[in-house]
């Protein structure tokens, strides 16, 4: 990848803050630079890397990222932070939800990607393997595009490596999350999230959600923040104590998404955060007239992870997902 200073940088790889831009060497992103931010110690340490702006409305996680870039002081912190705060750059200007617009693919869903393959494939495949080259930890911000709310989650992968499941449960634990989700080992046998793709190769990745809406959200803006300073301390690059923890982190093992049975509008019962009960009504589906299409049903216990707030639903659109706690081991 080539590395390019702004003025006010110091030298990318030298103790410091070094403010930039990155080309990735896949000529399949030619036509792109990446906003880098990277703060460097004067010791040598463990090696984060944060990013947001995977889905370019879900701002809560880009401000989160631009505030990250003057939290970390090069004389007091060990190792390094690496920045970028937004992934999606097709996307910038243009709103899109959740897709890259040069190739229609979500970019959230495409790791580990591929170097010969599709823009967003090149592009997971180049923050991996370039970018992430020998981070201890990468941290992928979301949260609340334009018609959704989600509760204050984390998600790691599990794995048959119980070494980096403990790891990858620690580090997810580092933000004050109402629920955090550790991603069943079926998972790694398709592309998916960062925390996936990265856990195929023994490597750790997180996620971290909250927000609403494509606003602009204190508390979700601090989620994130507190969230990667923790990690942050619990990798040893800063000496301060672990923020408070005011929420549950309630610990699940998996999560399903519901999907609309018919054309209709959204009526919600529940909110992000919400326990609920199996076969527990969250919701209806209406017509414009105000009557009773389908209720919208609770498959298991669990946790409302999220939800559509746009009420106008396609049939076969999904419009909130449920989390499974996690059973707790029997002696």
């Amino acid at each position: 990848m080539e590395i390019t200073p702004s003025n006010n940088s110091c030298a990318y790889g030298q103790p410091g803050i070094f403010r930039g831009h990155v080309l990735f060497g896949n000529p399949r992103l030619a036509g792109y630079a990446w906003p880098l931010c990277e703060i460097r110690g004067n010791r040598p340490g463990a090696r984060l890397c944060v990013s947001a702006g995977v889905h370019v409305n879900e701002v809560s996680g880009i401000e989160a990222a631009v505030r990250l870039q003057r939290l970390f002081d090069p004389e007091t912190i060990q190792g390094s932070v690496s920045i970028i705060p937004l992934i999606n750059q097709p996307a910038l200007y243009k709103y899109s939800e959740y897709i890259c617009p040069i190739d229609g693919k979500n970019i959230n869903f495409t790791f580990p990607g591929g170097s010969d393959g599709t823009f967003s494939e090149a592009l997971c495949d180049a923050i991996m393997n370039e970018w992430c080259a020998g981070a201890d930890c990468y941290i992928d911000m979301h949260g609340g595009d334009l018609r959704e709310n989600v509760s204050k989650f984390a998600i790691f992968q599990r794995t048959h490596n119980t070494e980096l499941d403990a790891l990858g449960r620690r580090m997810a634990m580092c933000f004050d999350a109402e629920i955090v989700v550790g991603l069943p080992v079926v998972h790694m046998e398709q592309p998916g999230r960062p925390p996936t793709g990265f856990a195929r190769y023994g490597r750790l990745a997180l996620m971290s959600e909250a927000g609403a809406n494509g606003l602009l959200d204190e508390k979700a803006i601090a989620f994130h923040v507190e969230g990667v300073l923790n990690v942050a301390r619990t990798l040893g690059i800063l000496d301060t104590p672990l923020s408070e923890f005011r929420n549950t982190r309630t610990l699940c093992n998996d999560y399903l998404w519901i999907h609309c049975p018919l054309d209709g509008e959204f009526v919600p019962e529940v909110e992000p955060g919400d326990r609920v009960n199996k076969s527990q009504r969250l919701g209806t589906i209406c017509n414009l007239f105000g009557e009773t299409l389908a209720d919208i049903i609770a498959p298991e216990t669990g946790w409302l992870l999220w939800r559509m707030t746009h009420p106008s639903i396609l049939k076969g659109a999904p419009v909130l997902a449920v989390a499974f706690e996690e059973e707790p081991a029997r002696l």
